[in-house]
């Protein structure tokens, strides 16, 4: 019995569900790197290439740029395109070049070593600058090439041992040869495969996924299940063996710690913030344009202020390095790290030597940082509360000054009996008298007439006039005019006590600014604190120096062993933020479970699951970042070798669903998981016109728009174009028509505006690459540059925007339907007419009558009935009326009760490119302080007209209001 139990207990202790996890991962990742299609130049036709003729490859020089002679057209296409699209595509120099056919009978062309490069314009001349100082091998290619089994690992060990034989810098005769030599017992024979010594720049898809992915999830396979509850992988472990059934989140941290937040908070990321304390694993939705960035740099920069370590990972270089680049932007030294890019060893050495060797000044340019604290964040927080108060104090009096004013102005004449001057007990005693007449009035007798003609004499000696029952409600309406009249005053004293309404939002403007400040100030100090105990450490000191010299050890297999088993803990300590990206984080990060206290991923819909699981083991806590309305993740694994490895693994069913490799991003998984999610709902990116659409049919019309077009004579900035007689090649779906009249387009957007960017996209590639073409031939390289000018498809700009955007549908009457089914796939939908912030131009080459019911025949029809002139509803409000007349007679556009995010305002007052919003203070109750501060945080300028103010000089109020514009 014993020993069953112990049976079961090991059983289990091997076997567990993320075991079995990581390997199907592992095997779907193997699969579909044999498919990578650098591993044969000819498989993909977005490959480009151009071979280098007279060069002599002895002499590249990593440090001395490669000088092409001329300026071949072919090239400067390779140097424009690559500038363009560096988000999909890189450039690469390739030497040693495999040509021929394949045992497939395929044609074959690639480069069997290669280095990342970059063209730059040298007069008539190109310099071809390589970007490492190795050359890397083809290992897809190579492995395409053996004749091994599948499962059989001999090509692994023989792709190491060619490994040690890559020629260093500087390449000899003998180097190559000794590597062709090692080469030629890998590669089967074969007549028809012939090595070159040729060199050449190649344009190619970046590579999907590295070798050191399928290393890792090995490992992970075979940790102990104890292991997985240190990581933000325990969610996954905990609900497959259902201890998450009863459990309850415990947190050590305060609720009451302050966020360390240098750019501004909105309410949706103060509760990422606050759920990350209660929670292991968060999912962030991000719809376009909501900031994602931002939040990121916000929650990574508190929870480093707060003493945490933070891992930023995504697919996408660009959402690391936009975050990255925000967090050093702080000016915190040794902040955030980003590892992974060509040259990031070279560079964290040098900066690792220049700490250690005290070349770095800590103390330089954060004098008014040293002695800066979290207390310091409260007590601007604790100015702040007293100032809102006041301000809160201010609107409520506002609001009972009117109402006291229109009663004085019910009873007030110009015809006043009381012309003497009475302070508020005199009003109260002349009150009295007046009441005790009126009352003896009404009875009869001596004693009464005697005492009715005593009380008129004093009314009468007080207020100077003759007391008779004509006069007698006069002086009454004469008195409540005047205890009205004081309490106006009065009122007026409360408020000028509690300061001007203009000055107190300013003074909270530099409040938030001063917060911001603060916490950058919280940054550099405690960075420089920090590094300065890290160096005093000689035992962390001693980490760093062998760290800096492993880091640019030439022999690989020792400086793999050296940076792997050396503590990484220090590095930490000196970088407390690393970013990098999934395919990168293997050489970059050892693997320790928990090693960062959060990770965050970002763009998680476009990252595969398998490139995630890494990320995940290495930290304690993950927030997940994304949008399953974008697009997702792009596998070319085959279905049945997808379900073969689910069945291999014995998948139950329902994570049969859960887990598909193909289908399912990270997002779509952390979502099931999560035990928290929060949406980010204010959308800054486009005016409310091109993303309300979107809005609608995708997030049910919870996204806060907050920017609004601020004149009433622009046309709308939804255009639509349907063309005639025009047709589509179905060969490779592209549209002649359409390509002109866009390429007219932008010559014609190029001549109005000085700046901007403008972005040109379509569903089909065929139709990007004739528009590609086109641009290059029109347009010169520094006018491509100038305006950030790009041609491609909803992949090319997911996570990007453009001022302008030009949508080519490519769609016309004999279009195949497959065709129009493609174009309207909601996710690539969503993304290509969410990009634009000004304007978005569509064309299409077919009447929208005509289109069959979908969502591209809906959103046609949606910009057809969206109005040419921005409008505006007339206002019954009899004083906002007068305000808008005054205004527009002073020649500014006025719109007024129009919706800006969750918030409707009085007025959006503009005079030409300066626009303010205008609100009425006191007229009516309503919220006031929370809409200022969340629309000046969204960068709008707020300016008000009390009541009182409007009351006594109108002129003054339009005055001032002219002043500000």
């Amino acid at each position: 019995m014993l020993q069953e139990a112990t049976k079961a207990i090991s059983s289990a202790f091997r076997d567990s569900f993320i075991k079995r996890l990581a390997m199907y991962l592992h095997d779907c990742v193997s699969e579909e790197i044999r498919s990578c299609a650098f591993k044969n130049l000819n498989q993909d036709k977005t490959n480009k290439w151009f071979f280098l003729e007279d060069q002599d490859y002895l002499s590249i020089n990593p440090d001395k740029p490669l000088k092409i002679k001329g300026s071949d057209s072919k090239l400067t296409e390779l140097m424009v395109q690559s500038d363009a699209s560096r988000k999909d595509y890189q450039l690469i120099y390739g030497f040693l070049f495999l040509k021929g056919r394949s045992r497939k009978k395929e044609d074959f062309l690639t480069p069997l070593l290669y280095m990342p490069c970059r063209l730059e314009r040298d007069g008539m001349d190109i310099n071809c600058i390589l970007q490492d100082d190795y050359l890397s091998l083809n290992t897809s290619a190579l492995v395409s090439l053996m004749e091994f089994d599948e499962e059989d690992e001999t090509a692994e060990h023989l792709l190491d041992g060619i490994i040690d034989y890559i020629p260093e810098m500087p390449l000899t005769r003998e180097k190559i040869d000794i590597f062709l030599n090692t080469l030629r017992v890998v590669i089967p024979d074969d007549e028809n495969l012939v090595i070159t010594e040729d060199s050449a720049v190649v344009l190619t898809k970046r590579p999907a996924v590295l070798a050191g992915l399928l290393h890792e999830l090995s490992e992970i396979s075979e940790k102990p299940v104890g292991v997985f509850r240190e990581t933000a992988l325990s969610p996954i472990h905990e609900e497959f063996s259902g201890a998450t059934k009863n459990k309850k989140q415990k947190s050590n941290e305060s609720s009451e710690k302050l966020p360390v937040t240098p750019l501004d908070l909105s309410e949706s990321q103060k509760q990422v913030i606050e759920e990350l304390k209660h929670n292991t694993l968060i999912t962030v939705f991000g719809p376009p344009g909501t900031g994602k960035s931002q939040t990121i740099a916000n929650i990574a920069s508190h929870l480093t202020g707060s003493g945490k370590t933070v891992l930023i990972a995504s697919k996408m270089d660009k959402a690391v390095d936009v975050v990255s680049d925000r967090l050093n932007g702080f000016g915190a030294k040794f902040l955030s790290m980003r590892a992974g890019k060509p040259d990031y060893q070279k560079q964290l050495s040098f900066q690792l030597q220049d700490l250690i060797s005290n070349k770095i000044d800590l103390d330089s340019g954060i004098e008014s940082a040293v002695l800066t604290e979290i207390d310091d964040l409260k007590l601007v927080l604790d100015n702040k509360q007293e100032i809102e108060e006041k301000c809160q104090e201010i609107f409520r009096l506002e609001s009972e000054w009117y109402s006291v004013f229109l009663e004085y102005e019910k009873i007030s004449t110009d015809e006043k009996l009381i012309n003497v001057s009475l302070t508020g007990h005199e009003v109260g005693y002349c009150r009295n008298l007046l009441d005790k007449i009126e009352n003896i009035c009404e009875k009869q007798g001596i004693i009464n007439t005697l005492h009715l003609k005593a009380l008129s004499f004093l009314l009468k000696n007080k207020l100077k006039i003759e007391i008779t029952t004509e006069t007698m409600p006069h002086i009454r309406q004469d008195l409540n005019a005047i205890e009205l009249k004081e309490k106006l005053k009065k009122i007026e004293i409360k408020i000028s006590k509690n300061g001007n309404i203009t000055q107190n939002f300013e003074n909270l403007k530099e409040l938030r600014q001063k917060y911001k400040q603060t916490a950058i100030e919280i940054l550099k100090n405690k960075r420089r604190n920090a590094l300065k105990a890290l160096i005093r450490d000689q035992y962390k000191r001693q980490r760093l120096i062998i760290h800096s010299k492993a880091l640019v050890e030439r022999k690989k297999n020792l400086q793999s062993r050296v940076l792997f088993n050396e503590d990484f803990a220090p590095l930490l300590e000196a970088f407390p933020c690393w970013a990098v990206t999934t395919q990168a984080v293997s050489e970059s990060l050892p693997l320790e479970p928990g090693l960062f206290d959060v990770a965050i991923i970002d763009e998680s819909s476009q990252c595969d699951i398998a490139g995630c699981i890494p990320i995940l083991f290495r930290a304690k806590k993950a927030i997940i970042v994304g949008d399953d309305k974008q697009l997702p993740h792009l596998s070319f694994l085959e279905k049945a070798k997808e379900q073969s490895f689910l069945n291999k693994y014995n998948m139950p069913d329902k994570y049969q669903l859960m887990w598909r490799y193909r289908t399912n991003s990270m997002f779509d998984v952390a979502h099931y998981y999560a035990t928290s999610s929060v949406l980010l709902d204010e959308h800054f990116r486009s005016y409310p016109e091109i993303i309300e659409f979107s809005n609608k049919e995708f997030y049910g019309s919870r996204l806060k728009i907050m920017k609004r077009q601020i004149s009433v004579d622009k046309v709308s900035c939804v255009e639509l174009n349907v063309l005639e007689n025009a047709k589509v090649d179905l060969d490779s779906t592209r549209n002649m028509a359409e390509v002109e009249k866009i390429i007219d387009r932008v010559h014609q957007i190029i001549q109005e505006n000085e700046n901007g960017s403008i972005g040109i996209i379509s569903p089909f590639r065929g139709q990007v690459e004739l528009v590609k073409k086109a641009l290059y031939q029109v347009f010169t390289g520094d006018i491509i540059k100038k305006y950030q000018i790009e041609a491609g498809t909803a992949h090319t700009f997911q996570g990007d925007e453009r001022d302008i955007m030009l949508l080519s549908f490519t769609v016309a009457p004999n279009s195949h339907y497959q065709s129009i089914t493609f174009a309207q796939k909601p996710n690539l939908f969503n993304v290509a007419i969410t990009r634009a912030r000004k304007k978005l131009i569509c064309y299409i080459s077919r009447p929208v009558e005509t289109l069959p019911p979908g969502i591209l025949r809906d959103y046609l029809e949606y910009i057809q009935t969206v109005s040419q002139n921005i409008s505006t509803i007339e206002s019954v409000d009899p004083v906002k009326c007068e305000i808008k007349q005054l205004l527009e007679n002073e020649g500014f556009t006025v719109l007024n009760d129009i919706k800006i995010g969750a918030y409707t305002v009085d007025f959006l007052v503009s005079n030409g490119d300066k626009a303010l919003i205008l609100e009425t203070v006191g007229f009516e109750n309503k919220e006031v302080l929370g809409k200022h501060q969340t629309l000046e945080r969204c960068g709008w300028k707020l300016a008000y007209i009390t009541s009182r103010e409007w009351s006594y000089s109108k002129k003054a109020c339009i005055n001032k209001i002219k002043g500000l514009l």
